[in-house]
């Protein structure tokens, strides 16, 4: 073959590929690194740069593992598939008929006795800390599947919302207050907005929503007010990066199968200025909301597979973790017993007090009781979601 033939051949084959890149681009979301050479190549009207860059840029494009989970995940679309099973039960993926992710153990069980355990063991930590004179209350997150709505495929069973109205009813049994936000969250707005498609966890526009609610609650119940300026949303900067996030339910499945999800990042117009510490994990980060109790490492890239930008709000599960207040040292002091969705939710809830400490029992090692006496706080809250109800560990008091 002539050298010019060569060329030409080389330079078609190339074309060819960068068409199927950037048509796969409008499904894997983001610049391509051949996308991003072809564009600089064309702006200096330099083919040789495709020539050259084209095999290094086509390899970091093609990630293997990757593009084998969009590629499975498109072909699922494709045939219709509402079920996507894992090898892990309980990680297998459900689309909703909304459109919407989430996740299902299709050999799960209603876990209503261990729902009822829970609730009992609740009810005696809400005794105990009644007897240092420490308020407690547990409050119920709503999980992404509305009360009454059947949204998964025919077949499939999700028990989320019924372990919880049995864990509720026991813990009302056993004295124990509680307050539940489902009802807060059916009636305003449409529910699964208030949720990421590919995500189990609220948006953040759903938690600052739960943190208002609980500023009404603290006064109603316990006197401890929050500066209304501070709820008002008018007051907060508001950046949404779009198609930004792949939650833990997409991740399973890839974009192709039902898209990713828009993320936004508050930032409050006002004066703040908070310590935020876990020894455990070496975090000392101090300064204003978006620099100490918020963590913008985690949104400097979109990165749908290895990132996680939903920890971009109090950096993750830690086992103990404190926040202090400096504009608000008259505020009260609350221990958050928590479970992940307390990530989005515990920077706004940290301008509500003068401390919060968050405590994560999955991760906690030590007598909780002894650590709640010695930390005296103003009030104990527990921020669980529907489904956590029926865990255990998440109940280890002692």
């Amino acid at each position: 073959m002539k050298r010019r033939d060569t060329i030409t051949a080389v330079c078609f084959l190339t074309a060819l590929a960068a068409g199927l890149l950037l048509l796969a681009s409008a499904f894997f979301g983001g610049e391509g690194h051949l996308e991003a050479l072809l564009k600089e190549a064309w702006s200096q009207r330099d083919p040789q740069a495709v020539r050259s860059g084209a095999e290094s840029a086509v390899n970091q494009d093609l990630d293997r593992d990757h593009l084998f989970i969009q590629l499975y995940g498109g072909v699922q679309r494709a045939a219709g598939r509402r079920v996507v099973e894992d090898v892990v039960s309980e990680n297998s993926v459900v689309k909703l008929s909304t459109g919407a992710l989430n996740f299902v153990n299709l050999q799960g069980e209603p876990q209503l006795d261990a729902a009822k355990t829970n609730a009992a063991a609740t009810a005696e930590f809400a005794r105990e800390l009644a007897a240092l004179g420490v308020p407690y209350r547990f409050v119920l997150a709503p999980q992404k599947i509305r009360r009454g709505e059947r949204l998964v495929p025919a077949g499939v069973e999700e028990y989320g919302n019924q372990r919880a109205d049995a864990f509720l009813t026991a813990l009302a049994e056993g004295g124990g207050a509680y307050t539940d936000l489902r009802p807060l969250f059916e009636g305003n707005g449409v529910y699964e907005d208030w949720f990421f498609r590919t995500d189990h966890h609220w948006r953040p526009e759903g938690a600052f929503f739960a943190w208002q609610s609980l500023a009404e609650l603290f006064v109603e119940e316990y006197g401890f007010l929050t500066d209304p300026a501070v709820l008002d949303e008018a007051n907060w900067e508001k950046t949404v990066l779009e198609e930004f996030f792949l939650g833990s339910q997409g991740k399973r499945v890839g974009s192709l199968y039902a898209g990713t999800d828009d993320f936004t990042l508050y930032k409050p117009k006002f004066s703040t200025d908070l310590t935020y510490t876990c020894p455990f994990y070496a975090v000392d980060r101090a300064g204003p909301f978006e620099r100490s109790v918020c963590f913008p490492e985690r949104v400097e890239q979109k990165d749908w597979f290895e990132g996680n930008p939903y920890v971009y709000y109090a950096g993750g599960d830690y086992p103990q973790a404190s926040i202090v207040n400096h504009k608000n040292p008259a505020g009260p002091k609350i221990v958050l017993l928590r479970d992940s969705f307390a990530c989005a939710l515990t920077p706004f809830l940290a301008l509500s007090c003068s401390e919060l400490v968050t405590i994560d029992l999955r991760y906690f090692q030590g007598s909780l009781a002894q650590t709640v006496s010695a930390l005296e706080p103003d009030l104990v809250l527990t921020l669980y979601t529907a489904g956590t109800t029926g865990n255990t560990d998440m109940f280890r008091y002692k």
